[in-house]
């Protein structure tokens, strides 16, 4: 008996933040719980920008970011910053009645062998 499907969604990150993922310095990506991000679940493949396949190891969940911050190092999500600088970063790309919706924590790893080198 074979077991659950894989499923693959493509995500889209901005070049300064993938080639980050890319080298393994950012290895958590945060977005506000829209509905396609709310499914997402621990084993989903991530296909980065069409072409990096990175696969879900741990998904956290939270009511704000300042949640996140308090239990998330701020250093995984946007390598360089602060948790000050990171808050600030973060509010101007959501508004609060996105953040509303929640915030979702994925902590990322290369899939190897996938026909598509990570770095």
């Amino acid at each position: 008996m074979a077991g659950p499907a894989v499923r693959v969604k493509t995500l889209w990150i901005k070049p300064e933040y993938l080639q980050l993922i890319l080298t393994g310095q950012k290895t958590v990506e945060v977005r506000v719980a829209y509905p396609n991000i709310a499914r997402l679940e621990v084993g989903d493949t991530l296909l980065l920008n069409g072409s990096h396949p990175f696969r879900i190891v741990q998904v956290d969940r939270f009511d704000s970011f300042q949640a996140l911050l308090t239990a998330e190092d701020a250093g995984r999500i946007a390598p360089g910053l602060s948790v000050d600088e990171l808050r600030s970063a973060l509010s101007q790309l959501y508004p609060p009645d996105k953040v509303a919706l929640g915030v979702v924590a994925l902590h990322l790893e290369p899939v190897c062998g996938a026909g598509s080198d990570p770095v």
